[in-house]
């Protein structure tokens, strides 16, 4: 087994005369490069009450710290902006026997390095793989909790990923549910935030879960796919989590920790099953996204991106900007959201941008959830091709069945793809 984690740390009292332990001492765990996650331990953090922290960027170990707004938890993860700087982190808390208020700082013994993103090498050597968009609005828009439980226990994921590693998918990307307050898994956090009970709106059945084990016969990875804020087509959602009811709008302080909530949930839940994650709609237009990337804020775009880390540090995140040409969104990035119209531009290398892999997500059919095919089959291939052999990364929708079956035009395309990217390895 590979050890994840190794010791990085000088530890230095501040703020009090008292002395340290070994028994004592907080460290910081994880390596030291771009887009890797870091943490604390140490016997001390597990006694310590509503501890404080606060987290620094310095050139040297002895320079000046510039703090680093908005980031108050136990985690950071390291942007492409903080390579070449040391890593400080100050906890204060109260110390319960003398009510004396202790302060003490954490140093990396070394400056943040820039490796490119190692935590997307799988995804780099995967190339190509699907999506699909398995929610209860395009599969049964009509009816409740009874009808969307019974389609949900209906899909076959052994069949589905008999057919996806048939084709030669190196991945899958798949919905947790969008905009009807719909879920194709259990989630206690959103229960209670809405005050009902299991199966009303979260599907009884752990639909994910279940895609994991039979995903993993294969050693295909999942990526789960979330908006960025709460269900907007569910009036009783919308009062309940105090969000616009039918419009995209910037999330507040009272509804995001509770998408984090439910998203830190999940992700504790399937641990190393889910690889990655895909946040729709943090646009520019709605506010969504300024609001996120506001650092004054509690709940920003780091909490949120640590909740999607939480089960798997290595996970990867990207948040989508919307149709346009390809790029990084925010810094906290992995990979680039990518989504397109069609397939109409190609990696001139593997980083869109330090440490963000490329990648381009599109639809087979004649628009998102639709049952044709805009591509001729040479054509996709080809396309590609040219992707993978330029290190990008290719997602394309297929559309299924309420049992998991893929259309079969959408099979026949995704067969076509996968064999002959075979061929090139």
């Amino acid at each position: 087994m590979k050890k994840r984690y190794w010791t990085l740390v000088v530890v230095l009292i501040v703020l009090s005369s008292c002395k340290t332990t070994e028994k004592d001492a907080i460290t910081f765990v994880g390596e030291l490069f771009a887009k890797n996650v870091i943490g604390l331990q140490g016997n001390i953090l597990k006694q310590i009450e509503k501890p404080e922290y606060s987290w620094y960027i310095s050139t040297s170990q002895s320079g000046e710290w510039k703090e680093l707004p908005g980031i108050w938890t136990n985690e950071i993860v390291l942007l492409t902006s903080y390579v070449g700087n040391f890593i400080k982190c100050e906890i204060t808390y109260i110390e319960p026997k003398s009510d004396k208020r202790i302060g003490v700082s954490v140093i990396s013994s070394q400056a943040v390095e820039y490796k490119g993103n190692p935590n997307t090498d799988w995804f780099k050597d995967a190339g190509f793989g699907i999506m699909v968009h398995y929610l209860k609005e395009a599969i049964i828009p009509e009816g409740g909790a009874e009808e969307w439980n019974r389609t949900v226990d209906s899909f076959n994921v052994d069949r589905f990923a008999r057919q996806v590693n048939e084709a030669g998918a190196g991945y899958v990307m798949f919905t947790l549910g969008q905009n009807s307050g719909y879920y194709c898994s259990p989630n206690k956090a959103f229960d209670r935030a809405l005050g009902i009970g299991p199966g009303e709106l979260c599907s009884k059945r752990d639909l994910p879960k279940d895609l994991i084990n039979a995903l993993n016969k294969y050693k295909i990875p999942l990526i789960l796919y979330l908006p960025s804020n709460p269900p907007i087509n569910n009036k009783n959602v919308s009062e309940k989590l105090r969000y616009a009811f039918q419009k995209d709008s910037a999330t507040s302080q009272f509804n995001q920790p509770i998408l984090e909530n439910m998203i830190e949930e999940w992700s504790l839940r399937y641990g190393e099953g889910v690889k990655g994650w895909w946040f729709d709609g943090l646009y520019s237009w709605n506010d969504i996204r300024s609001t996120r990337m506001d650092m004054s804020l509690k709940h920003n775009i780091s909490t949120h991106s640590l909740a999607a880390k939480s089960g798997n540090k290595k996970s990867i995140v990207t948040y989508n900007s919307g149709f346009g040409k390809i790029h990084g969104n925010t810094p906290y990035d992995d990979y680039t959201s990518g989504e397109k119209s069609t397939i109409d531009e190609y990696p001139l290398s593997r980083w869109a941008e330090d440490g963000v892999q490329w990648f381009l997500f599109t639809y087979l059919g004649e628009k998102w959830g639709g049952h044709g095919q805009q591509f001729i089959t040479d054509s996709l291939v080809n396309k590609a091709v040219n992707i993978v052999n330029n290190k990008g990364v290719l997602c394309l929708e297929v559309v299924t069945n309420a049992k998991g079956e893929i259309l079969p035009g959408h099979f026949d395309q995704i067969k076509a793809v996968g064999s002959n990217l075979r061929e090139l390895r």
